[in-house]
């Protein structure tokens, strides 16, 4: 299958990656484009943790002239793929969550104590989900630091992509809210329903495929978990590698 990544740069170019050894063929249209602000070295007396939402906000925290130091506290991740990149960056003390910032909630407030220092929240601009609201309703303290901002492709860039989407795909993967708030908004610009109608939208969560409900008619295909490898599973591997798989276990099975 044609599948358009809408994921910022880095990433796509990971998830592309892992869908051409599926057999697929990955078309790299970002809707996103990460900023590094940059960032004083950061105070980290009296914080007992760090929490990364994301990639990007690991990213950004490497940037900072504090980031050895960082890296010598517990630090709680959102999803696999957070945590295997806070690994990489040699960080040893990590806590993982499910897949989404809500599940770290319970996750932090029953292996934190309030009184053992602060939460340093590591984010982008933009929440999906906001922790420190509900955080600082159990007692932590919860200073936030901007370390990315996520921008909307310039004009060029979604148009690019919406000349794709009439030359014909066979689906999009979805990876946030915003995104797909941002996709909805392009098919709208462009006036493109009949050709989204044509394709699947993968989306990593029920609320991503929430935003998509302005478009009647969408055919949407959610992740049964919001891990990368669980979307990895919904898209399934190219119609001809699965065949050729299930001859080969059709094959194997007879001797």
């Amino acid at each position: 299958m044609r599948l358009v990544i809408t994921r910022p740069l880095e990433d796509a170019e990971r998830q592309a990656s892992k869908l051409k050894t599926l057999g697929h063929e990955p078309l790299i249209h970002p809707l996103l484009e990460i900023v590094f602000p940059p960032l004083t070295p950061l105070r980290l007396q009296g914080v007992q943790a760090l929490i990364a939402t994301s990639r990007n906000a690991l990213r950004g925290l490497s940037l900072n002239a504090s980031f050895e130091a960082a890296k010598r506290l517990p630090i709680y991740c959102v999803g696999e793929g957070t945590a295997a990149f806070a690994r990489r960056q040699g960080f040893s003390q990590i806590i993982r969550g499910e897949g989404t910032a809500k599940d770290l909630l319970p996750l932090i407030t029953h292996s934190a104590n309030p009184s053992a220092g602060a939460l340093l929240y590591l984010t982008g601009q933009t929440l999906a989900f906001d922790l420190e609201t509900p955080l600082k309703a159990a007692g932590f303290a919860v200073p936030r630091l901007i370390v990315y901002e996520a921008r909307e492709v310039d004009v060029v860039s979604a148009r690019h992509l919406a000349d794709r989407l009439r030359a014909g795909v066979d689906g999009v993967i979805l990876m946030s809210p915003r995104t797909a708030t941002i996709f909805v908004d392009l098919i709208k610009r462009f006036k493109l329903e009949r050709e989204a109608r044509a394709i699947t939208c993968y989306c990593y969560s029920e609320a991503i495929a929430a935003a998509l409900r302005e478009i009647e008619g969408l055919t949407v295909a959610v992740s049964s978990r919001p891990t990368e490898t669980e979307m990895m599973k919904l898209i399934g591997p190219a119609p001809f590698l699965s065949t050729a798989l299930a001859d080969l276990k059709e094959a194997l099975g007879k001797r």
